[in-house]
Order: structure tokens, then C-alpha cells, then sequence
């Protein structure tokens, strides 16, 4: 039943997210739903168990239409009367900047907005980019000279893969972006205190990372500890893209999970339910801390929820967690699904890890469980069934050297996690002592990006892949599924 409606929904939300559903239709689906549950009452020698599950996921299937339809998506800006215009605005730095090696894009929530003399009273946010300096934080205010508003526009690579850029902008409430502009600063203190209070103690943090480790090894400490994967450049990034080691610096369940055994390992010495309360509401505030990405979120409410099911005696079923997970994102931001990359990497990369690995690991009987050998190669195979033809179909890269690669330098990742955050909070109060976890961090994180570097360099370590359609996608998917379901059918794992 609880299947059946977040499939529904979650199915309501990618059909309307393609194709605007009009009312007309939308009250004939209703009828249609309507239908079914009379039809199982008034006739006789139905299945009415298909027929009630039919009716729950149409029912569903019309509320995540209809969420999407009153979302951004079909929605239009308070800002389209300034479009390709000249105008002066007043706003607010309304998120942590982010800092490219080139430039920094900052999201602004215009407030004012000044054209032909006469001031307009606004409230959306705009993405506009600008140079490394002079700087600005979270809660500046800002006046904003020569502002043209553009609208966003879909990025096309080289090989002719077209990326939504707009659509991923849309998910964040922006519908414009503008390059280069004059700004001013006005003030400061206008963001909220939390996040405020966060973004302090993020800069201190990894500041002080900065002072105890060299580049690149503290760029890429960042981006394991805070998912922070554009300090690291786009060389290192992309050698990261070419061994298939990418998900290290997303913060994941993989991370989360290990910042959440963390934090619980270091309150254990408080009562269950003090312990408990302050590991949940630090889970929390670390995933805001990190910029509170859509795969963070996920990843923390599935974290979430084990504990509350560890807490309460429940049973924990990863599969009901990620469709909770996946609902609980999707209520208040249905564009998720369809239009933000990162999200669907997540969703992918966890659906292989619950529903792939029973059927891969039966194979690996053979292999030795010291330091974690097995896990680490039936996740990475795991995963890359599910999320490998969707980073083809993105980047066009298939990597032949991922599972060695993984297999290398997994294995060390939560050490060097424990290391560079003991660096980062001891550095924040005494750099000296900083240097001694430092040091022992230094050498993992050395390892690790060797073995990215070399595996990077290995000829035929990456194929290009020409650019396919999106139903050819869906077609490998089918197939993909398929060759599962029949594994199963005929009990061929061994």
C-alpha cells in the first residue's frame, strides 16, 4: 500500500515535470480514478486487490501532478519585465558564495529594483556571476549596477550533450542570471543566524585545513569532509570523473554514514536519549553546514531514519527509507526528480546499492572481508550497474579502471575523514597541534589522489562515448531491470 503511493507519486512528479498536464485531463484522470473504486465494489468476480492498488497509484500518480503544477516549473517570474533590460537592484547574498577557480557565482534575493526612475518592491532570487574579488559572505546586502537579466540557457558540450541549465536553476526558485555586473556593498547581518553561525564556523574549519595541509591534499580534505568538490579544480575533478571516484567528494550516505558513527561514537558517553537527541540535531546541522546539497539530504534523512528505527526497535528497511527519503525531498521541491543531476545520481547509486548488491554478492564468496575487500567491491559493482548509463549518458565517459581504483582508496577514506576532521576542529584552537593528525592525514590523502592521478593516466582508463537520446537511456534501464527480474525469476544467483 505504502509502495504503492509513493510509486504513484513519484511517477506523478516525472510525467508532469515533461508534459504540462491541463485541467481537463487532470478531472478525467480523477473520473477514471474514481471509477476503478466504484468498479470493485459494484462488480462481481474482479481482482479487487489490482483494482485498489490500481486506484491508489493513479490517485498518487494526480497528486504528484498536481505538485508539480503549482511548482516553479509552469510558474513565471515577478522579473520578466526586465528582461535583456538595464536596471539597478538592491538584495541579499542568500546563500554561501560559490567559489570557482576563475570566478564566484553568487545567489542574490533582489529586493529592489530601480528602472526608469521608478522603485519596485521584489522578492526572487537571481544567480549572477563575479570576480574572486572584492569578497562577500552570506547576509550581505548589495546594490547591483548595470544588472541585464538573461534568462538561463542550456549549456551544450563539445560532443553534443545538452545539459538543462535552466531547469537546474529552476529547482533553486531562479529564473535569471547576468555576468559580470557592478556591485556595491551596503551592509551586512541580514542572513538568517543558523546558517549564519554555520558558514562561520565552515570558513574557520576549512581555514584551518587550509594552514595545516598543503594543496592540493587540503582542497580535496574539503571535499570529502563537506562535499565542497569545486575547490578542487577542474584537472583533479576531472581525473576524479575519469576513475569513476567522483562520488568521494559528494557527500553521500557514505560520507554522512560516517559522520553520524562519528558523532554518535563521540556522545556514547551521554544518557541513550541525550545522545540520540544531540546526534540527530548535529546530522542535521552538519548537512546544512555543507551547503545542504539534494544528495546530502538524502543521504542524511536516510541516516535519519535508521536511527529513529534503532531508537524506537523497528525494523530498517533501506528501501522504504529511500522512498520516504525520496518523498519527503520531493513535497516541498518536486523539480528534484527531473531537473537536478545530483539528486538522480543519488537516487541511482542507492537503488543499486539495496537492490543490486544481494544479487552480486553471492559471486563474491571467494573474496577476503579484510579491510573491508568485499563490501567495498560489491558496492562499487553494485552501483555502477545502476548509475554508470546515466553518468554516460551525461558525460559521455565510461571508466574502465573504476573498480580498482575504488577498490584502493575506499578502504582509507574513513580514516582520513576521523584525521582531517580532528585536524580541522584542533586547528581552529591551537595550529601547532594541528600538524600531528596532519601529518598521518597528509600521507592518506597523498595515497588517494596518487592512485586517482595514476589511474587517470592509464591509456584506455577512460572511452568517450558518443551522445545518445534520453530514450535510449530509458531503453538501457529497461533492459538493465529486465536482465535482473529474469536473474531472479530463474534463481540464477549462485
Amino acid at each position: 500500500m505504502i509502495l504503492s503511493l509513493i510509486f504513484g507519486f513519484i511517477l506523478g512528479v516525472a510525467i508532469g515535470s515533461l508534459i504540462h498536464i491541463g485541467v481537463y485531463l487532470f478531472l478525467a484522470l480523477a473520473i477514471i480514478a474514481g471509477m476503478f473504486f466504484v468498479y470493485r465494489y459494484f462488480v462481481e468476480g474482479v481482482n479487487r486487490l489490482f483494482i485498489t492498488l490500481c486506484s491508489i497509484v493513479l490517485l498518487a500518480f494526480l497528486f504528484g501532478v498536481l505538485r508539480v503544477n503549482f511548482s516553479n516549473l509552469y510558474a513565471t517570474s515577478n522579473l520578466i519585465q526586465y528582461e535583456n533590460k538595464k536596471v539597478t537592484a538592491v538584495g541579499i547574498v542568500a546563500d554561501e558564495p560559490d567559489v570557482r577557480e576563475q570566478n564566484v557565482k553568487l545567489t542574490v534575493k533582489l529586493s529592489e529594483v530601480l528602472f526608469k526612475g521608478q522603485k519596485n518592491d521584489v522578492s526572487e532570487k537571481i544567480l549572477i556571476t563575479v570576480p574572486l574579488y572584492p569578497e562577500f559572505s552570506y547576509g550581505d546586502k548589495i546594490e547591483i549596477s548595470n544588472l541585464k537579466l538573461e534568462k538561463a540557457k542550456n549549456i551544450e558540450s563539445d560532443d553534443g550533450r545538452i545539459f538543462d541549465y535552466g531547469g537546474y536553476l529552476r529547482v533553486r526558485g531562479i529564473w535569471y542570471t547576468a555576468n559580470y555586473v557592478q556591485l556595491k556593498f551596503v551592509d551586512s547581518g541580514h542572513g538568517a543566524i543558523i546558517k549564519s553561525i554555520l558558514f562561520k564556523i565552515k570558513h574557520a574549519f576549512v581555514s584551518s585545513l587550509d594552514k595545516a595541509l598543503p594543496l592540493p591534499e587540503s582542497s580535496y580534505m574539503t571535499g570529502l569532509l563537506l562535499g565542497a568538490k569545486q575547490s578542487l579544480g577542474k584537472d583533479l575533478l576531472y581525473e576524479f570523473q575519469r576513475t569513476g571516484t567522483s562520488h568521494v567528494v559528494v557527500l553521500s550516505g557514505y560520507n554522512i554514514a560516517i559522520v553520524a558513527e562519528s558523532i554518535m561514537a563521540v556522545l556514547s558517553f551521554l544518557p541513550k536519549t541525550l545522545s540520540f537527541s544531540f546526534g540527530t540535531i548535529s546530522i542535521i546541522l552538519f548537512t546544512l553546514l555543507s551547503g545542504g546539497g539534494a544528495s546530502a539530504w538524502r543521504a542524511a534523512i536516510m541516516v535519519l531514519v535508521a536511527l529513529f528505527a534503532k531508537k524506537m526497535n523497528r525494523d530498517y528497511k533501506a528501501s522504504r527509507a529511500l522512498g520516504f527519503a525520496i518523498v519527503f525531498m520531493l513535497a516541498p521541491n518536486p523539480l528534484l526528480l527531473v531537473f537536478d543531476p545530483s539528486f538522480q545520481l543519488s537516487i541511482l547509486a542507492t537503488i543499486g546499492l539495496i537492490f543490486v548488491s544481494p544479487y552480486v554478492e553471492p559471486y563474491l564468496k571467494k573474496v577476503p572481508e579484510k579491510f573491508g575487500l568485499k563490501e567495498i567491491i560489491g558496492s562499487t559493482i553494485a552501483t555502477q550497474v545502476t548509475v554508470l548509463p546515466f553518468l554516460i549518458y551525461n558525460t559521455g565517459l565510461i571508466s574502465t579502471v573504476s573498480l580498482p581504483v575504488n577498490i584502493l582508496i575506499l578502504g582509507t577514506i574513513p580514516l582520513t575523514m576521523f584525521l582531517g576532521f580532528v585536524t580541522g576542529i584542533v586547528g581552529i584552537i591551537s595550529l601547532w597541534f594541528s600538524f600531528i593528525p596532519a601529518f598521518f592525514a597528509y600521507i592518506l590523502l597523498w595515497y588517494q589522489l596518487k592512485v586517482v592521478h595514476i589511474g587517470s593516466s592509464i591509456p584506455l582508463g577512460a572511452i568517450k562515448i558518443p551522445a545518445f537520446s534520453f530514450s535510449t537511456l530509458i531503453i538501457i534501464y529497461l533492459i538493465i531491470f529486465w536482465i535482473l527480474f529474469f536473474i531472479k525469476k530463474r534463481k540464477l544467483i549462485l
